[in-house]
């Protein structure tokens, strides 16, 4: 049966370039995602764009000495560039300074304040004496006070993830004049999350039981906790505005139209928002956002945006509309590191993911960040593991199973039937590679392509088939073997390598585009259409310099 596949990838803030902690924590496993369900005859939509509102560019603009507009228009093309170099196949990739973002934002927060879900209150907020101005959250660093950090935000420490209330940061200042701030008092809408405990309960039951066990099981600790109302608006003035006028009496405060909706609200309605811009004309976004039979919703972030995923986003959706589909799988990875120490854009710590494509070839990024995806722990990006993996795993066990087979098969053009026991370990390796994609195991899934290009290897080494006459029964059955395997490979890299894929089909002279329940008959079927053109290394070896 089709499904409806809507897959919404986590929005890159536009302070400066991507890392390929980004490209391997989040945007290639939802890449991998979107391409099997292609192939599996699913319609699939995958959405994400820049988030252009949070603190991160204005303190960028702020560097530069340019409006936040000016690093947008800088950044955000670059971008789409990147995700073009690097395959990364969107429906749509938009921007959430669109009129389209703003209205469907604006829409959300008057739906939630008509359905009784937005109080306001005064709190506490850091205030920079110096400066005359309350500060955004990242404006501000100090110690976490949970794990003793020094580098915490203002709303979060990066290093043990935890999320922190306004006062609670020691010894904060101003990251712009490294001088103290003090919290001042001033009135912002909240979200009443407390209403929806019962809700959230629910839901995480019910749709919990089938994430990845520690998001889960952390998701639980959340709400076991116990939520609180939480802070959706900021005194800045680059966001989207309150749409004062919409909102009844008793939720009009002082000062509320030179507030801006808070990005942790606004950024993640991109989701929904982008659908609409991708479907505008049609209606055809509402197939993917009403109507539960067949339709499935994927998320793909890291781990810092958790709570963001499993809580917050499903209470705004269902407290807008509860017709409204709500996540079905928060595919969250935890974080990739560079040599030990995290990525961060604005600290310095990064191996660009345009340099590092440019230089080594996007493909072999993709197969390096998914060998090494953070899916049950943090994993590090190291240089020599990378020339380690890429050389002696990449190019020793799959491109070398591939050239040799390919190579050795021009030979004969005999293709007889290939027998039971090769038919079996191509089936059962597609197999486990299905299922480790359907619950998005990318790590898995690629370990289940190198498995079968190991045995296929062992197979030729056992067989020895440069032993045999070419022209005889026993070569031909040796090699209509190993292309079975070669087929299988061939389809099993579509959602990970298309590249190589593609020029795997070139050589084969079979192209294979879907992926049907039966694979391995699709394989036995296609063997005979096999014209092998001219065959060259999938792969160059590489050098150890960066």
């Amino acid at each position: 049966m089709s499904k409806r596949i809507f897959i919404g990838v986590a929005w890159p803030y536009v302070n400066g370039q991507l890392h390929v902690g980004h490209m391997g924590g989040y945007l290639i496993p939802a890449d991998i995602c979107a391409r099997f369900h292609r192939l599996r005859g699913h319609q699939v939509l995958m959405v994400s764009g820049s988030d252009c509102h949070g603190t991160p560019i204005t303190l960028e603009a702020d560097r530069r000495g340019i409006s936040p507009a000016a690093v947008v228009d800088l950044y955000h093309p670059r971008h789409r560039q990147l995700f073009k170099l690097y395959g990364i196949s969107f429906d749509l990739y938009t921007k959430t300074t669109t009129a389209n973002h703003r209205r469907v934002v604006q829409k959300i927060f008057i739906q939630l304040a008509e359905n009784g879900y937005i109080t306001t209150q005064k709190t506490n907020q850091y205030y920079s004496p110096q400066q005359k101005r309350f500060l955004p959250d990242r404006y501000v660093e100090g110690t976490c006070p949970h794990c003793g950090y020094k580098q915490a935000r203002g709303d979060q420490c990066d290093q043990c993830g935890r999320i922190l209330a306004e006062g609670e940061l020691k010894n904060p200042h101003s990251k712009i004049d490294n001088r103290p701030v003090v919290l001042r008092p001033s009135e912002h809408y909240y979200l009443d999350l407390p209403k929806f405990k019962s809700f959230l309960q629910k839901y995480v039951a019910n749709r919990g039981p089938h994430w990845r066990r520690w998001v889960y099981q952390e998701t639980k600790g959340w709400l076991k906790k116990g939520l609180e109302p939480r802070s959706i608006s900021r005194d800045i003035d680059w966001g989207i505005p309150i749409p004062v006028k919409k909102l009844p009496p008793k939720l009009q405060i002082k000062g509320a139209g030179h507030k801006r909706l808070y990005v942790w609200f606004e950024a993640v309605i991109g989701y929904l928002s982008a659908s609409i811009e991708w479907g505008h004309k049609t209606k055809k976004w509402q197939n993917f956002w009403y109507g539960g039979k067949g339709l499935e919703h994927y998320y793909f972030m890291g781990k810092d945006n958790l709570v963001f995923h499993t809580l917050f986003w499903p209470a705004q959706l269902h407290g807008s509309d509860p017709k409204l589909h709500l996540p079905d799988y928060p595919v969250i990875n935890h974080f990739l590191n560079l040599e030990g120490r995290q990525f961060s854009k604005s600290r310095g710590v990064i191996v660009g993911a345009k340099e590092a494509a440019e230089k080594y070839g996007a493909e072999a990024l993709r197969f390096y960040l998914t060998f090494i995806a953070p899916e049950t722990g943090d994993s590090s990006f190291g240089w020599a593991n990378f020339f380690d993996v890429y050389n002696n795993i990449l190019i020793g066990t799959l491109g070398n199973f591939i050239n040799r087979s390919l190579h050795l098969a021009q030979q004969s053009r005999q293709r007889p039937e290939p027998s039971a026991k090769i038919l079996r370990l191509a089936g059962a390796h597609i197999k486990k590679a299905r299922r480790h994609l359907e619950i998005c195991r990318p790590r898995l899934y690629l370990q289940d392509i190198l498995d079968l290009a190991a045995s296929g290897n062992r197979y030729l080494n056992q067989k020895e088939p440069w032993k045999e006459d070419p022209s005889s029964e026993k070569f031909a059955q040796i090699m209509s073997d190993a292309l079975l395997l070669v087929l299988a490979i061939q389809l099993l890299l579509l959602p990970l390598l298309p590249k190589t894929a593609a020029k795997m089909a070139k050589m084969t002279g079979l192209t294979i585009d879907y992926w049907p329940d039966r694979a391995g008959d699709l394989l036995k079927e296609s063997l005979p259409k096999i014209r092998l053109g001219k065959i060259q290394p999938l792969f160059k070896k590489l050098e150890i310099k960066h």
